[in-house]
Parts: C-alpha cells; sequence; structure tokens
C-alpha cells in the first residue's frame, strides 16, 4: 500500500500539534514493511522533519520572518503537491490540513481526512482569527472523504455537532507521544527557582489572560513561586503591561524551546497548567505525563478524556477554581507524587505505534 500526504502542516511553521502528529505517524510507518508513503514537500523549516529520512525538503529558516517568502513557499509547496496527486501514484491520500485544491484532481482516488478540533466554529465569531471561515472547507473535506479520523471521542461529537456528517463515517483514532525517547539529548534547564508551567500559544481561547489573572493571589501567597512559558512566541507589549501592573515581570518569563529543552522544562516544574477552553486532544498532557509532571488542567473540551483520573481539573472561566486547584497541588506533595504515578500509568494507554496501525487500519478498509 502507497500513500501520499501532502505539505500543508509543514509549511510555514517550525513546531506545532498538527506536524507533530504526522511526523510521528510517518516515523512509526518508516519501520513497517506494509505500507510505503510519500511526503510531498519541497521547502519546509519544520523542526521535527530535522529527525526524519523520509524528506528531502529544502529549508529557508534565514528567509522564514518575511512573509512574502512564506506566501511563495506555501503556493509551491501546494504546486508541487497537486502535481503529486495528479500523477496518482498512490493508493490512498491523506491531506495534513483544510485546504481544498485537491478536490477537482483526485479523480476516484480514496482520501482520508483527519479532523483536529473544532475551535474555530466554537469561537470563531468570538475570535475571528481562528479561521471562522474554515466551516466550508471543512464541510466540503468532510462531507467528499471516504473516511475521516477524529482524534478523539470528543471531537467525533464536535463533528456530528457542528457538520452534516454521519458518526459511522468517523474513526476515533487517539494521538500518542514519542516525547519522551525524541529528547534523549536532555538540556538541563538554568531555572534554580519553583515554577509553574505553562506550553504554548497565550492568545484567544488558549486562556492565558485568564490564568494570569486567576493565579496572581496564588502568586502573593508564595513569593517564590514563577511562571515560565515556554514557547509560543515572546511576551506582547499587551502581557508585559499586565505583568508590569500586577507587579509580578520580574516572575513571568517567556523560554523559546525544543523537544530536549521543553523536556527538562516539564520536568523540572512543579505542575504543568493548560487552561485551554478547547482541545481536540491536548498533546501537552501526554508530554507532561512522559516527563513526570503534575497536570493541572482545564475540565472542558478533550482533556478529561485523555487524563481522566491522572490530573488535577478547574472551570477554565472561574478564577477561584483555578486558584484553588492550583493552590490544592503546590500545596500537597502526596497529591504531587500521585498525580506523577498516575500519569506514567495513564500514558501507557497511549503509543504512537498504536496510532499508525489504526491508522493503517482505516487506510486498508478502503483498498
Amino acid at each position: 500500500m502507497n500513500v501520499l500526504f501532502d505539505h500543508q502542516c509543514f509549511t510555514g511553521l517550525a513546531y506545532g500539534g498538527v506536524s507533530r502528529y504526522f511526523f510521528d505517524l510517518m516515523s512509526s510507518f518508516s519501520n513497517r514493511s506494509d505500507i510505503d508513503f510519500e511526503l510531498s514537500l519541497l521547502l519546509s523549516n519544520n523542526e521535527y522533519l530535522n529527525k526524519a529520512s523520509f524528506s528531502n525538503h529544502f529549508r529557508y529558516r534565514q528567509l522564514a520572518h518575511v512573509r512574502n517568502v512564506n506566501r511563495a513557499a506555501s503556493l509551491l509547496n501546494r504546486l508541487y503537491s497537486l502535481q503529486r496527486v495528479k500523477a496518482g501514484r498512490f493508493d490512498i491520500f491523506h491531506p495534513t490540513y483544510y485546504h481544498r485544491y485537491f478536490l477537482n484532481s483526485i479523480g476516484k482516488k480514496p482520501f482520508v481526512l483527519t479532523f483536529y478540533d473544532a475551535t474555530s466554529e466554537r469561537y470563531g465569531k468570538q475570535y475571528p482569527d481562528l479561521g471562522e471561515g474554515l466551516y466550508e472547507a471543512k464541510k466540503e473535506l468532510m462531507q467528499r472523504a471516504n473516511r475521516i479520523i477524529s482524534i478523539s471521542e470528543f471531537s467525533k461529537q464536535e463533528i456530528v455537532r457542528f457538520f452534516p456528517v454521519d458518526p459511522d463515517k468517523i474513526s476515533v483514532i487517539p494521538l500518542g507521544t514519542n516525547f519522551q525517547t525524541s529528547s534523549l539529548n536532555q538540556v538541563k534547564t538554568s531555572i534554580d527557582f519553583p515554577y509553574l508551567l505553562y506550553v504554548g500559544k497565550r492568545g484567544l481561547y488558549k486562556n492565558f489572560d485568564k490564568f494570569f489573572s486567576a493565579i496572581r493571589p496564588v502568586l502573593n501567597r508564595h513569593p517564590d513561586l514563577h511562571i515560565v512559558c515556554a514557547g509560543g512566541g515572546t511576551f506582547t507589549a499587551s502581557e508585559q503591561a499586565s505583568f508590569q501592573a500586577a507587579q509580578l515581570a520580574d516572575r513571568v518569563h517567556f523560554r523559546p524551546i525544543t523537544d530536549d529543552s521543553l523536556f527538562s522544562l516539564y520536568q523540572n516544574a512543579q505542575a504543568f497548567v493548560f487552561p485551554s477552553l478547547n482541545e481536540g486532544f491536548g498533546i501537552p498532557v501526554l508530554e507532561a505525563f512522559s516527563a513526570g509532571c503534575p497536570a493541572i488542567l482545564s475540565d472542558r473540551s478533550s482533556l478529561p478524556e485523555v487524563a481522566r483520573e491522572a490530573a488535577v481539573y478547574f472551570d477554565p472561566e472561574e478564577d477561584e477554581s483555578m486558584a484553588n486547584a492550583v493552590e490544592r497541588v503546590l500545596t500537597d506533595s502526596a497529591l504531587r507524587k500521585d498525580l506523577r504515578q498516575k500519569g506514567t500509568e495513564r500514558l501507557t494507554h497511549f503509543s504512537c505505534d498504536q496510532t499508525a496501525q489504526q491508522t493503517l487500519e482505516v487506510y486498508q478498509s478502503l483498498v
């Protein structure tokens, strides 16, 4: 069997949950003899692909911050993927995001679509930057797809809620992580103070501003406690002003990350806090479990499904709920130990090889 993956999730971004998912999927497939695949990609600065033997793309790191260069790279990648689709030398096509560029060229070849979350449907009017206009693209792609993969039961229910799709067309395949094994060359953190760890983007539905507001009383009660924000871009002027106004600017820190440095940040944190209003799965939860980091999570969307009893939960729209959950974990060493043990056990229910096997079974059902 030969599968064609396209460029979409690997264009433009060095890191990201979707590109991590497809990188891990292809990495697992590369160790198997019952599937061959091609990644149609010319230009990318994706960091995961640095470790990949299955991609021969060109990097343009020095020009990555030039908007027109990224637009040109995206166009060239799309034209190349379209050429590979038209060539038809595959059994299954698996696009990596929601662009419809291939629909008029794929003919009768089957394709599988992975659905990640309905964040733009839930919050598109509130946060137009999320891509409210994606609805029509998602809708047409899911109607045309031969099979839909949902990364959680929660996301499957979101598909059924927002889109006219037959539930029987949807296969739920949870994600896994190779975070621990991909972080063998660990970078020791130079942080010498206790901290709460926040990972990834902070804007919009990620709810960091609400988290910071809620956590201020906890920081005041624990004057040695800091917040470390890993990845997600440097602090905006608005964020810095908020830190200054709270007189906490010297206790909130940004750290750029690689897999190696991120593993160390999880490993040394008092706890990982995830206040997001909406996640399709929540890979950072598995990353925290991999590093033995206690998890304090929003009780929304897929997060309780993924972590179950291996986390402490809070209402992400209630300051008191958030603060109480953090305070509880900070002041109870036995609870932190219990969360580490439960996180390690919960992690055994997820693996990239299992994700790959279940995905292969979906492909095989179509040929």
